[in-house]
């Protein structure tokens, strides 16, 4: 049996063939049955062929919405521009405060 899962995968299809994350997904699957290696496949490569008159195949493709969640002990955000925005905040709110406590800095 041959499994294969991508998990949060960018897949991708313009009417030439799945690719998952940047690799046709019809070479990927020869691949991983060893019909192909690199550029070798075919009658002449010397590789197995696969060929089964009763295999079940199943391809699921179910597209899930990118989510970012990052926490720590005082916010939770939604994206990294959030988390990068807040982090320039605090930045500026510390060095504004140092400014205060010694002017000469």
């Amino acid at each position: 049996m041959l499994k294969l899962e991508f998990v949060n995968a960018v897949a991708e299809d313009s009417g030439y063939g799945l690719e998952v994350n940047g690799k046709s997904l019809e070479d990927i699957i020869s691949i991983a049955l060893g019909t192909k290696a690199g550029n070798h496949s075919g009658y002449n490569s010397g590789l197995p062929k696969f060929k089964s008159n009763c295999c079940n195949v199943t391809v699921i493709i179910d597209p899930q919405l990118v989510t970012t969640h990052i926490e720590d002990e005082h916010n939770v955000y939604h994206t990294v521009k959030e988390l990068e925005e807040d982090a320039v905040a605090e930045y500026e709110r510390i060095k504004a405060e140092n400014a205060k406590a010694d002017p000469e800095e």
